[in-house]
């Protein structure tokens, strides 16, 4: 790929919020990503009623991709024991956002019918964030962002709580940029909150001092916004497991939206070990009501060989002012390469988004060679 050739030094000048006041760090970055190819199947049975329409949706995987993460779906494709009579893109926000292919058969010959999806996914982590945004953040880009700067519906993320001003006053005052403010917000909620599993919104999170990574990314988000930075909630789940994640992407005007991971202590990077799904669920049912089903379909295997480089990929040459720690993530002050293209648009308003078709980005992407396919009756058949 174009970026592995950031290679050798980079001279990286932090601009402070105080004229005159200016920093240098100096890094020795070498091939800065690691990426893992995947085969992911998921198997689904489909309860019918003979000879009555049956509807049935099911999850579909999305791509992304910004400044440190990317994650590609570059084929899908569906097999039917019988296959359906439509497909049709939907979404719904019940929890959590969700996208799905919506199969109907107005006829169904067997009481049950087996449908399995296999997808080729690319996922790659790059070691390097270019951003030099600070605050505050310009009216235009507060207000396109409006949604992803007050309380959700629900307020599980709540950035209202007067209790947080003056955690979040003295993150501001400490940090000399954007992106040294959403790190000083992770380190202060993986040194004050405990990780206890369960979940729980951000006022909960904040008063009792614990919680899963659930109503840590939460109380990170409520944080966030309350400073003026963009943020929201991501849901996944971890290759290999069961079991599902959230973290959280936050957005830098000159990066777009990125991740970060609160439960983990090599924020941003996590995300390589976790496909960002849709849910597990599905519904099933007749046209007429649908009940979720609830399961755990996956199964994933990697394609090729996997290099994990995320500790070596860069080094600090000397210690950086206030001591800050360099781990999988290297913040880097430089205005962003030709070939970078933000993610302007947060992953969870791309899944709810049915306008976009299956396959298609919010930006062309022919440099990275995606072949994703709509699922169509009868693409193929057992």
């Amino acid at each position: 790929m174009i970026r592995n050739s950031i290679v050798g030094c980079v001279f990286a000048v932090l601009i402070a919020s105080t004229a005159g006041d200016v920093s240098a760090e100096t890094y020795a970055l070498k091939e800065t990503s690691c990426q893992r190819k995947l085969r992911v199947v998921r198997r689904y049975e489909i309860v019918t009623q003979k000879g009555n329409p049956t509807v049935a949706a099911l999850p579909a995987l999305m791509s992304f991709w910004g400044e440190t993460n990317w994650q590609l779906v570059k084929s899908s494709r569906s097999t039917y024991s019988e296959p359906p009579d439509k497909i049709e893109n939907t979404s719904d926000d019940r929890g959590q956002p969700r996208r799905y292919y919506q199969m109907t058969w107005n006829a169904p010959k067997a009481g049950r019918i087996t449908v399995e999806q296999t997808m080729d996914v690319e996922l790659t982590c790059f070691n390097t964030l270019c951003t030099m945004a600070t605050l505050p953040y310009a009216d235009n880009v507060l207000k396109r962002f409006s949604a992803s700067l007050g309380a959700d519906k629900n307020n599980k993320i709540n950035p209202n709580n007067p209790k947080l001003q003056p955690i979040c006053d003295l993150i501001v005052k400490k940090s000399r940029s954007a992106e040294e403010v959403v790190e000083g917000v992770c380190d202060w909620i993986n040194e004050n909150i405990k990780f206890v599993k369960g979940d729980g919104t951000s006022d909960k999170a904040l008063a009792q001092k614990q919680g899963s990574c659930t109503p840590m990314s939460r109380l990170a988000c409520a944080m966030l916004r309350r400073i003026g930075i963009p943020s929201e909630m991501v849901d996944a789940k971890f290759i290999g497991s069961e079991g599902g994640h959230a973290f959280i992407e936050v957005y830098f005007p000159d990066a777009g939206w990125v991740f970060y991971d609160l439960s983990n202590w090599s924020r941003g990077y996590k995300s390589l070990d976790c496909l960002i799904t849709t849910g597990w669920s599905y519904r099933s049912g007749t046209p007429e009501n649908t009940d979720w089903v609830e399961g755990y379909f996956c199964v994933e295997k990697d394609t090729a060989t996997y290099s994990d480089r995320s500790e070596t990929g860069s080094r600090l040459i000397r210690k950086s002012p206030q001591g800050k720690k360099v781990c999988s993530v290297t913040v880097v002050a430089q205005r962003q390469l030709p070939f970078m293209k933000p993610r302007q648009r947060p992953l969870k308003e791309l899944i709810l988004d049915t306008t976009i078709p299956s396959g298609q980005r919010e930006y062309s992407d022919n440099v990275l060679g995606s072949t994703e396919t709509i699922m169509k009756p009868g693409l193929s058949g057992k």
